[in-house]
């Protein structure tokens, strides 16, 4: 598998599964939400949520064991300012989500923790949620702009190319 089909495959994994943790997260908190969606609480959401959280974790650690670290995370030549940006990203997107990792399983097991580490964990995982919304906002404007640039560098490279 070449490295940028082994990169696409990991970014399609990690966005499908923090989607699901991002609509069930915010099925638990908001109960307004939860109820018209719902019509109260639901175990299922809980279970899902938590169980999206181990597939968070194992599916893109299966992608980087199958593919290889190297090749995935290899930074291309040049390294543009875009390129190094992108890395900025990604290991930004890595601390994020370990963090939110610790924080979920803490709050799962919250039976086997002092009430003290479980109340700091549930608002490191929800100040977690505020950032990542932000931090997709930033990534979708970003992709945006840059698929912006590209169409506009193609067509006036093609305007070029007519008139001469």
């Amino acid at each position: 598998m070449s490295p940028a089909l082994a990169r696409l495959l990991l970014h399609t994994v990690h966005l499908m599964t923090f989607l699901a943790l991002l609509g069930t997260g915010l099925l638990l908190f908001l109960p307004g939400l939860r109820a018209s969606v719902t019509g109260g609480y639901s175990l299922l959401i809980r279970d899902v949520h938590r169980w999206g959280g181990v597939a968070f974790v194992v599916l893109p650690a299966l992608v980087i064991l199958r593919c290889g670290a190297r090749r995935i995370f290899a930074f291309p030549r040049p390294r543009t300012t875009r390129i190094v940006w992108q890395g900025i990203h990604v290991v930004v997107t890595v601390v994020i989500s370990a963090a939110f990792v610790a924080t979920g399983f803490a709050l799962w097991g919250k039976q086997l923790l002092p009430e003290s580490l479980v109340n700091g964990s549930l608002t490191v995982h929800d100040w977690l949620t505020y950032a990542v919304m932000v931090l997709v906002g930033v990534h979708l404007a970003d992709v945006a702009v840059t698929a912006a640039v590209a169409r506009l560098q193609t067509a006036t490279a093609l305007a070029r190319d007519s008139e001469t």
